[in-house]
């Protein structure tokens, strides 16, 4: 995996595609419109800020103002729900610890409508604070990755994508009454390949997806099961260890990411928040 600490001009992790600032830039960053954010997203696909210690107001604000989806602490509390679980992380109490850390459940926002302005934010308050570290995948440089041939395979395919097959992941047999209640949530039939501005494109390949369209189940899942692989290999990855303070904005249109548990706690808890 690329190292926690990646410059602007690393090669490594996300395909280099990470910008580091320091708190100076903090305000500047706080006060651009979405298309100064989104352009700058549109190369950097993951900005982080060490140390920002942003103030809870100004951060709310300016997630609202680029109507971008606030995770963490410093996101407005949600109300608990029955489809909050805990899962245990540990390999030496569950087996399904290594099975989920390397398996498909990789979350994007921006399939499941949850960043229709494109941007994701996360931030860590002060001292005190803690957090998982966080695996961020970059489905643009994964892309720019494959041959053109390959390119122009997956531009004719759609994906069928369902918020249910998210959940299938960590329960495999759910009460029917829980089921259908994820059942129910929309499920949407979706280009595989989704063109981005500036002329690039992503992936849509999070974990909601569940086949491809006119595809027979077992092909589509081996198809889909080795373009995850591809995707979420080292060089299209960075993992963010957590300090006090820290602020992170990624693109959502072509980053997806993971949360992952900590060494130190056998049970993390994985919650869906999502907006109102």
């Amino acid at each position: 995996m690329a190292s926690d600490e990646v410059g602007l001009h690393s090669s490594t992790g996300l395909g280099g595609a990470i910008m580091t600032l320091d708190r100076s830039g903090l305000a500047d960053l706080l006060i651009g419109d979405q298309e100064w954010l989104l352009t700058r997203l549109e190369d950097m696909e993951v900005i982080v800020v060490r140390q920002a210690f942003c103030p809870v107001k100004p951060l709310r604000s300016f997630a609202e103002r680029l109507d971008a989806m606030l995770h963490g602490p410093l996101a407005p509390a949600c109300v608990p729900t029955p489809e909050d679980y805990l899962i245990v992380g540990d390999p030496k109490v569950s087996a399904l610890a290594e099975y989920l850390q390397n398996s498909r459940v990789w979350e994007s926002d921006h399939v499941m409508g949850r960043a229709p302005g494109g941007v994701s934010i996360m931030a860590i308050p002060g001292e005190g604070s803690i957090a998982t570290p966080t695996e961020f995948a970059c489905t643009a440089a994964a892309w720019d990755g494959l041959a053109p041939g390959e390119q122009r395979e997956l531009a004719s395919l759609s994906v069928l994508h369902g918020f249910w097959q998210d959940r299938l992941y960590h329960e495999r047999e759910p009460r029917h009454e829980a089921l259908m209640q994820w059942m129910a949530r929309q499920s949407a039939e979706l280009p595989l390949v989704q063109p981005l501005p500036g002329g690039r494109h992503g992936l849509l390949i999070d974990d909601t997806a569940i086949q491809l369209v006119d595809v027979e189940f077992s092909q589509s899942e081996a198809f889909l099961g080795d373009l995850r692989n591809w995707v979420t290999q080292p060089a299209y990855v960075y993992r963010h260890t957590w300090q006090p303070g820290d602020l992170v904005i990624w693109n959502s249109a072509s980053v997806m990411y993971r949360d992952l548990p900590r060494p130190d706690n056998p049970i993390w808890k994985m919650a869906q928040s999502r907006r109102g």
